[in-house]
């Protein structure tokens, strides 16, 4: 394993779309969703560790969350644990991870990951990330990971292709964030989109230069500005500017700014799952197109369904089609499966109306 290489785990979101299993105190990616008895953050770390020393790793979290990361993920050193005073987004805490690293390696090539997702193809992962490490090496460019459509999806940024680098690897002409489904449906039928899967590669220098020329681009520049020692004032000083921090992603930033970025078609197949229809598409279904994750259930002439609930419970539905039955933490949600809206609705109305310990 070559010792400069580093990846940054983004474990620090709510995952509002999975309610009511992923709540605001026990966040998905804590959860075993698919019942391999590890959780999404444990599954992606290992997927990691297999090809980045385990001294390379670092987790980004808020620190509301910090003994669930240290529970889950007993070999992670401290040092290696970012807790973030509060939610600000990816661009942040990308940023203050790679002040960090840089303090430590120079030369340093970063893999910046979320914890919530499915890999299908382990050994094609390692090799296009290997690639895309001595891609940034030799360029010192910023570059994002992208995966060709498989079907118009609603729920993923499309990165334009622009002129060609060099095989697979192309500048990225434009991106557009979760487009109405008249648009994923031309992106898919050009052939010239790639699906945004939140995989970005840089060295430190790179994405620090990068930091310098675009600085009212990124919050925390007066952090990289600094000369710090050690690892204590460095996140002293980064406590005090989260506070200023908007929130903001680094797709705002590097994608649809486009300078000095471009993207990489990969061949592993890939899923995020921060949906329950990303959870439907990933589990196994039986002859009428449903899915039971857990719990009980006797279905009547339904189809494209998805159940999940506690293994005590027994469902009993008939003559539902395409709808969720979700049990958990005390909540019940039954609705359509494909309407995300309709679910953050319910949660800011309980919030409102019951209370934040259901959310």
């Amino acid at each position: 394993m070559n010792g400069n290489n580093y990846c940054v785990i983004l474990a620090g979101g709510i995952g509002t779309k999975l309610w009511p299993a992923s709540t605001q105190h026990k966040p998905k990616q804590f959860i075993d969703f698919l019942g391999k008895g590890e959780t999404l953050l444990q599954s992606t770390y290992n997927r990691i560790a297999k090809f980045v020393k385990v001294e390379n790793i670092l987790v980004s979290t808020n620190e509301q969350y910090s003994d669930l990361v240290r529970q889950q993920l007993t070999q992670l050193a401290d040092d290696n644990l970012l807790l973030e005073p509060m939610r600000r987004n990816t661009l942040p805490s990308a940023t203050w991870a790679t002040v960090k690293i840089a303090h430590r390696c120079q030369d340093a090539r970063i893999l910046l990951v979320p914890s919530d997702q499915m890999i299908y193809d382990e050994e094609l992962f390692e090799a296009n990330v290997t690639r895309a490490f001595d891609y940034v090496s030799r360029t010192g460019r910023l570059l994002s990971l992208g995966i060709m459509p498989t079907y118009a999806a609603t729920n993923y940024g499309y990165i334009q292709m622009n002129g060609k680098q060099e095989d697979d690897i192309f500048q990225v002409k434009s991106f557009t964030e979760k487009p109405e489904i008249d648009f994923a449906r031309m992106f898919v039928e050009d052939r010239g989109f790639l699906w945004n899967t939140g995989l970005f590669v840089w060295t430190a220098k790179g994405f620090l230069r990068y930091a310098h020329e675009n600085e009212s681009g990124f919050p925390m520049f007066d952090v990289t500005a600094n000369m710090i020692e050690t690892s204590a004032e460095l996140e002293a000083v980064v406590k005090d500017a989260y506070a200023m921090c908007p929130n903001i992603s680094i797709e705002q930033v590097c994608l649809e700014k486009r300078e000095n970025t471009d993207v990489m078609l990969c061949h592993f197949r890939w899923t995020d799952l921060g949906t329950w229809q990303a959870m439907y598409d990933t589990m196994p279904k039986d002859s009428d197109s449903n899915v039971v994750m857990s719990g009980n259930a006797l279905l009547y002439d339904c189809k494209e369904c998805l159940v999940k609930t506690p293994e005590n419970r027994i469902v009993v539905a008939e003559d539902l089609q395409d709808y969720l039955i979700i049990e958990e933490n005390n909540v019940l949600m039954i609705c359509k499966k494909d309407n995300q809206k309709t679910i953050r609705r319910f949660v800011n109305d309980i919030q409102i109306n019951i209370g934040d310990e259901f959310v």
